[in-house]
């Protein structure tokens, strides 16, 4: 059966062009011949989110360097393989994927390779997708829209898959924290709770509430993107 207007499945795809070297996962994509991809974003407090992109082809410590050297933010390796790793960046604004996300966009590619960019994502059918695609433009006036089309349903990129077994490794209190960031829309595009909501909720500090949960999260990621196969390399990382 064909989709009648006024679907509420129907979605609209936007793709942007990304290739200015100011954004560091494109910098270090070309002048390292590589491939970085940004595979999770988590909201760290109310205006801070930590972005884990994963490097291949290259030394991940070379994007911490080029986090670091352009002032970008604080970044951290937090795996090595064989062929690159995995970088957590703190990020406070200039991010493509928070710009969309604030306007009711839903990321579901961000990667470079070769600095080449691309910035990809679904616009529901209730939001306008000309003001999606201008207010990111605005924000980010070096990217070039490179398509436009229909889609039948949105598929959220930044959601945890198989939770279950990869909890095994967290404390009571870290998966208690975790579980109630969760139910309360901490983690939902746009945020439906701030972390002064859920500190007031466990009844403990800020300070102590983004300590349980970057612990957590650090510990799910490093869980998600184990592979046995590889080749770990040793902290050393020159």
């Amino acid at each position: 059966m064909s989709r009648q207007l006024g679907d509420s499945r129907a979605v609209t795809r936007v793709e942007f062009a990304l290739s200015d070297g100011s954004y560091p996962f494109v910098s270090v994509s070309k002048t390292e011949s590589c491939a970085v991809i940004l595979e999770k974003c988590l909201p760290q407090t109310d205006d801070m989110y930590a972005e884990f992109f994963s490097v291949e082809g290259a030394r991940p410590s070379r994007l911490v360097e080029r986090i670091e050297d352009a002032n970008g933010g604080e970044a951290r390796v937090l795996e090595r393989t064989s062929d690159g790793g995995l970088v957590e960046i703190d990020v406070r604004n200039n991010c493509p994927v928070v710009s969309l996300a604030d306007v009711g966009a839903v990321p579901q590619t961000v990667r470079s390779v070769d600095g080449e960019g691309t910035v990809v994502a679904d616009v529901p059918g209730q939001i306008e997708t000309g003001s999606v695609i201008d207010s990111f433009l605005t924000a980010h006036p070096e990217a070039e829209l490179a398509a436009k089309k229909q889609r039948e349903s949105i598929v959220p990129l930044f959601g945890f898959q198989n939770y279950a077994s990869h909890i095994e490794s967290l404390t009571d209190r870290q998966q208690e924290v975790l579980s109630t960031a969760h139910e309360a829309g901490y983690y939902s595009w746009p945020r439906e709770a701030t972390a002064a909501d859920l500190a007031e909720i466990l009844d403990i500090s800020e300070p102590t509430l983004h300590k349980h949960l970057r612990a957590a999260e650090q510990k799910l990621v490093a869980t998600m993107f184990a592979c046995p196969h590889e080749e770990r390399v040793a902290d050393g990382d020159s």
